[in-house]
């Protein structure tokens, strides 16, 4: 009788996926193109009872850099830095890289409820910070109560 050695197929990809982790870091075939356009920045949206915040990360970019407008519940932010030029362009290679610079254009449907004329942002530490006030008769009212009689 001869004894037959069984791999199970779900150790095996895990065994792949592994040795091609450990492979990566030894050879260097990064591409500095990878990252160009599939990043957006992080963004926070949270709800108040007065407005509605919105918080984005935007590092490595000035004020001026910012865009933002509001048309028909749509909210836009557009972000674009000057591209490198040849002109000012150092001559290196990345060897690793993780972050970095892109332009972007996030847009945001806001509810009918926001108060467009009192929209007010705000850019510090590389923080963009958007509040978004609610109209009037959005605001939740406190309990009237009534007298029985």
């Amino acid at each position: 009788m001869n004894l037959v050695k069984f791999r199970n197929p779900y150790y095996a990809v895990n065994g792949n996926l592994v040795d091609e982790l450990f492979n990566s870091f030894l050879s260097n075939d990064y591409h500095e193109n990878y990252l160009v356009n599939t990043r957006k920045p992080s963004t926070n949206v949270f709800e108040t009872n007065n407005n509605f915040t919105i918080e984005l990360m935007l590092p490595g970019f000035a004020k001026d850099d910012v865009q933002m407008n509001y048309h028909k519940n749509i909210l836009t932010i557009k972000v674009e830095k000057e591209e490198v030029t040849e002109e000012n362009k150092v001559d290196y290679k990345y060897s690793h890289r993780e972050f970095g610079v892109y332009n972007f254009e996030k847009n945001f449907k806001l509810p009918n409820s926001v108060d467009a004329e009192k929209i007010d942002a705000k850019f510090e530490n590389g923080i963009l910070t958007v509040v978004l006030p609610k109209k009037e008769e959005a605001l939740e009212k406190e309990p009237v109560s009534i007298n029985i009689s």
